[in-house]
């Protein structure tokens, strides 16, 4: 079983704790759950027993799938999922009440968090936080560490994109923030690799120009036995935006 994560999150005037951890050979499943006020609000698992039986047991394919769905957790509390009418809490829909079962398809990317407020503190029985020898997943997860929520970097590509396993993408990133749209330049753009039979990598990185664009080239690698995504990641000092897109194979 892999150590898990710990993380307290601040948003309006709550903090919310999210533990999330895998559950073992012979549960194959990530599973978070959110706290509040010590008590479980609601439970997210993604099951990854057919990747399992297609290619065996991988560490770092698992530990990916935990850092993604925690990120995942920590973006859907700061973009406001779990407020509910009236300033109360409400169950975002793809998660379950505590302790009610959650079927769940087979893993897949989603869109990680942008920055959260880390704690080792956890409530009775959370494991503990990750050790000192973190992978450079984790090490991200430790930049992105803040109170504050960042602006939203909106970004667009010309021509959309094309992401085929052992073809090449060429495309042209355009970043904006604000209203009106302004370009956001410098920015660090970074295109990760994500996928079930793999370690994560990270193919491309380029800064934006003065005009919010930057070129983006690269070959998307072959994970023939098991799925993979791409994470394309747009960074400045106080903000950050990421998307997601589905690698096809050939």
């Amino acid at each position: 079983m892999i150590t898990g994560f710990n993380t307290d999150v601040k948003h309006r005037n709550r903090v919310f704790h999210i533990q999330t951890e895998d559950k073992g050979q012979s549960n194959p499943c990530v599973e978070s759950l959110v706290y509040v006020g010590g008590e479980i609000l609601a439970t997210k698992r993604t099951s990854y027993a057919e990747v399992i039986k297609q290619t065996g047991r991988d560490d770092h394919a698992v530990q990916d799938l935990m850092e993604q769905q925690h990120r995942t957790m920590i973006a859907a509390i700061q973009r406001g999922r779990f407020d509910g009418p009236n300033g109360g809490i409400q169950i975002p829909e793809g998660m379950s009440p505590s302790g009610a079962p959650e079927p769940e398809p087979e893993p897949k990317a989603e869109r990680p968090s942008k920055k959260v407020k880390a704690d080792a503190t956890a409530p009775p029985g959370a494991q503990s936080p990750v050790p000192a020898d973190r992978s450079l997943d984790q090490m991200i997860l430790d930049y992105l560490v803040s109170d504050e929520v960042p602006d939203e970097i909106e970004v667009a590509f010309a021509p959309s994109p094309d992401f085929t396993a052992g073809r090449s993408v060429q495309t042209r990133l355009k970043a904006v923030s604000g209203a009106p749209a302004r370009p956001v330049s410098g920015a660090l753009v970074q295109v990760r690799i994500l996928s079930t039979s793999a370690r994560a990598s990270t193919v491309f990185q380029g800064r934006t120009a003065s005009d919010g664009t930057c070129p983006v080239s690269f070959m998307v690698p072959s994970h023939p036995n098991g799925m993979a995504a791409a994470i394309v990641r747009v960074t400045t000092a106080d903000a950050s935006a990421e998307v997601q897109f589905p690698i096809k194979k050939k």
